[in-house]
């Protein structure tokens, strides 16, 4: 997995994002889905949702075939704590500071960890693609002068971010193709802000956010790890 990968380069591009648009929470029924921008009703997949506390998780699908007490300072969480089912990998954070933790994350190179919309490992990108809204008329991603993707929607990039100001919900998405031939990989990402708190002077916020990366071969044009996270925003 390239997870600790993308987590320094979100921290470093912090792009962004939406309103939400409410769904079916059954990822088994991909019959029944439209089109629209991801949210935290599409952060679930195999019977589990973000969010759920360690109880709540082995009510819901059992015990874990393994469980590890992270106690390393990884990350902006420093300790943790990962459960395996099968080839689906589950990650439990301190994110409330001080409660209970709760799933933070979910990965899976495997076909058979099914995430919202009916997408896995070995969907092709444009099953991707057309499991959630894009547009046509979206802006290429640019940092520093230099293309690093296309968004898929909306079209904010952090420096944009921090001038503006948003309070409101904040969605967005974008493929991340920069250097994709020599990598061998590249990322579809589709990201969600809860509403934002600015501080008092305006210079900085704090909130939370939810993102889904789909890492695509550059050689099939198909799924080969998803990452479904939900974070804190601090800046």
């Amino acid at each position: 997995m390239k997870k600790h990968f993308f987590r320094w380069m979100a921290c470093c591009l912090t792009l962004l994002m939406l309103t939400a648009c409410g769904n079916s929470d059954d990822n088994t029924n991909s019959t029944a889905w439209t089109p629209h921008k991801f949210s935290v009703s599409d952060a679930y997949a195999n019977g589990v949702k973000l969010g759920m506390t360690t109880d709540e998780v082995k009510k819901a699908i059992g015990d874990p075939d393994k469980e590890d007490n992270i106690t390393e300072d990884q990350f902006i969480y420093g300790e943790h704590l990962d459960m395996t089912y099968g080839k689906m990998n589950l990650s439990f954070y301190d994110i409330n500071e001080g409660e209970d933790y709760v799933l933070g994350s979910i990965s899976s190179d495997s076909a058979d960890v099914i995430f919202a919309g009916g997408l896995h490992v070995g969907s092709t990108k444009e099953e991707v693609l057309a499991a959630y809204t894009k547009e046509d008329d979206a802006a290429d991603l640019m940092l520093s002068g230099e293309k690093y993707g296309t968004f898929l929607y909306g079209n904010i990039t952090s420096e944009e971010f921090v001038v503006q100001k948003p309070t409101g919900k904040i969605e967005t998405a974008f493929i991340q193709d920069h250097d994709a031939e020599a990598d061998g990989y590249y990322m579809i990402i589709y990201e969600f802000y809860n509403p934002l708190n600015w501080s008092e002077d305006a210079t900085d916020f704090t909130g939370d956010y939810y993102h889904i990366v789909f890492y695509v071969d550059t050689a099939t044009d198909k799924v080969s790890s998803i990452l479904l996270e939900h974070m804190k925003a601090t800046v």
